[in-house]
């Protein structure tokens, strides 16, 4: 279905790495991820240089300096990221990258809402392409990003639908401040009625969350909702390199429940899926690769 990613696409990602991944000050770079997506649909070299000359004009030189403070990195201390970038980078080289996924994974994980799926988005095409560089950047972002949501509690109380139901109700006429994704979902976790529907179902399972995630964007066409929904495959690539797929997708649920009542667009979970659409992967990656101006953000 998917074209293969050719050297003409790693040779931009690689190119790609002077450029930090965070810009303006608060958006994602999105330069790695979109090369890859595009190469998937069939992109040729030329487009692939098209979209990067015109997307590397909004991006900013990758932060090189570790400030003094900063020599020993901490988790959720962007200041940090220079020296994550360092760290991650002398560890690949030394120990491989599956050594350092297997060990890292379990401890970014209850971080997976970082910078809105962002960081795990990232890795997760950083490890399909193999390059060690560039998952040393997504590691580093990740770590330097991170933003846990809390204590992970279970509940036999309600199954994941009901939650979202509530969800809904609970944030239905909430106001939030001016902010992005990132800045909407740490309001909400501070939020009583958040903490009261938290807890993540006993018996979640991966075909619920694809289809409950997958629902709620057909229903919306929210731009949060689509980070739920891209987020979900991420963590499923990266499944191999995490020790308790539960606990994984546990944490991926809080992050979502979390993401959910954060869009002011969100739709109610009984809201009737389409049933009527037929894929059409000829003409869907046609609209795609012809003239590869994207655009993204937080």
């Amino acid at each position: 279905m998917y074209a293969p990613i050719h050297a003409e696409c790693l040779a931009l990602i690689d190119k790609g790495l002077q450029f930090d991944p965070i810009y303006r000050p608060e958006l994602s770079n999105h330069l790695p991820m979109a090369l890859i997506a595009l190469a998937r649909c069939g992109a040729n070299p030329h487009q692939l240089e098209h979209f990067y000359q015109a997307y590397a004009p909004n991006l900013r030189p990758i932060r090189q300096t570790i400030p003094p403070r900063h020599t020993t990195p901490a988790l959720a201390d962007r200041d940090s990221f220079p020296a994550f970038h360092q760290q991650f980078r002398q560890q690949i080289a030394l120990q491989g990258t599956d050594t350092v996924l297997r060990k890292w994974l379990p401890i970014l994980l209850p971080g997976l809402a970082s910078s809105a799926f962002h960081g795990l988005i990232r890795l997760s095409y950083a490890v399909e392409t193999g390059e060690p560089n560039e998952i040393a950047v997504s590691l580093a972002y990740w770590a330097s990003e991170y933003q846990a949501l809390g204590e992970l509690h279970f509940s036999d109380q309600y199954q994941a639908e009901t939650q979202l139901e509530q969800a809904y109700q609970a944030f239905r006429d909430y106001r939030f401040q001016p902010g992005i994704i990132v800045d909407r979902v740490n309001e909400v976790v501070h939020q009583s009625a958040y903490r009261s529907i938290a807890a993540v179902p006993d018996d979640l399972t991966e075909p619920e969350i694809a289809r409950l995630t997958v629902r709620a964007y057909l229903a919306s066409g929210d731009f949060t909702l689509l980070h739920g929904v891209t987020g979900f495959d991420a963590l499923l690539q990266l499944m191999p390199f995490l020790p308790d797929r539960r606990l994984a997708l546990a944490y991926y649920w809080q992050a979502y429940v979390a993401a959910f009542c954060s869009t002011p667009d969100r739709p109610r979970p009984n809201h009737p899926q389409p049933s009527d659409i037929v894929p059409d992967w000829v003409g869907w990656f046609s609209k795609v690769t012809p003239c590869p101006t994207i655009t993204a953000s937080n």
